[in-house]
């Protein structure tokens, strides 16, 4: 079985990863030994807490890339995009495909289903970052079942989400697409995606077909 992480913070000096270049082929080891061989690079982008250094991502990215293919891991590039009430959309889609998206975490901010439509509209699908910490969200809310009818959004929890009370919940709703590390630089995150996806299998099933079916 494939296991793919598609949210992480691990380019270094590219926006708040905590990861320094010495250490990136430790952290590359820990994720093989936790038996996770693809992982998405995912700097975030338009957020308003975070100066992402857009003009390194790129040369980061590939240097990162031939690092992890000496672990036999395989590496893409995409982006974790705040959504607020912008005018212009400028992400990096995760596979050319999808969208991993966040917003403020207390409330939904004005024009955030507009902007979501938006992304939908122009061909991608959207991942709902750490659906665990909205407080305004949950999974029988009408503001979810319109991201998730009506918009087709696929739900992400975090590793260390999973968890919480409010990660139970999601999980046990049974409508959770990915469970992953957020990682920002923490070496036991990898083995603790590996262990929390072993408690839900559902979601790793359901991951391990996303890869075959969008990336093999």
């Amino acid at each position: 079985m494939t296991i793919i992480d598609i949210h992480t913070h691990l380019l270094p000096k590219v926006d708040d990863s905590m990861l320094k270049r010495r250490r990136f082929s430790a952290m590359m080891g820990k994720y093989r030994e936790a038996g996770i061989d693809r992982i998405v690079f995912s700097p975030h982008i338009d957020d308003p807490y975070v100066d992402t250094r857009r003009d390194r991502i790129e040369s980061t990215f590939e240097w990162a890339a031939a690092k992890a293919a000496k672990f036999g891991i395989t590496c893409h590039l995409g982006c974790e995009f705040y959504v607020r009430d912008q005018e212009r959309l400028d992400f990096i889609p995760h596979f050319g495909t999808h969208v991993l998206c966040e917003t403020d975490t207390s409330f939904a901010p004005q024009g955030y289903l507009d902007t979501v439509r938006r992304i939908t509209d122009s061909g991608y699908r959207v991942i709902l970052a750490h659906v665990e910490r909205y407080r305004f969200l949950s999974p029988e809310c009408e503001l979810f079942r319109q991201l998730h009818e009506e918009y087709g959004c696929l739900v992400q929890v975090n590793a260390r989400g999973a968890r919480t009370d409010m990660g139970r919940t999601w999980l046990r709703s049974g409508l959770v697409d990915f469970i992953a590390t957020d990682n920002h630089g923490d070496e036991s995150l990898p083995l603790a995606l590996y262990e929390i996806l072993g408690q839900y299998p559902y979601v790793a099933r359901r991951m391990n077909a996303f890869v075959q079916d969008n990336l093999d």
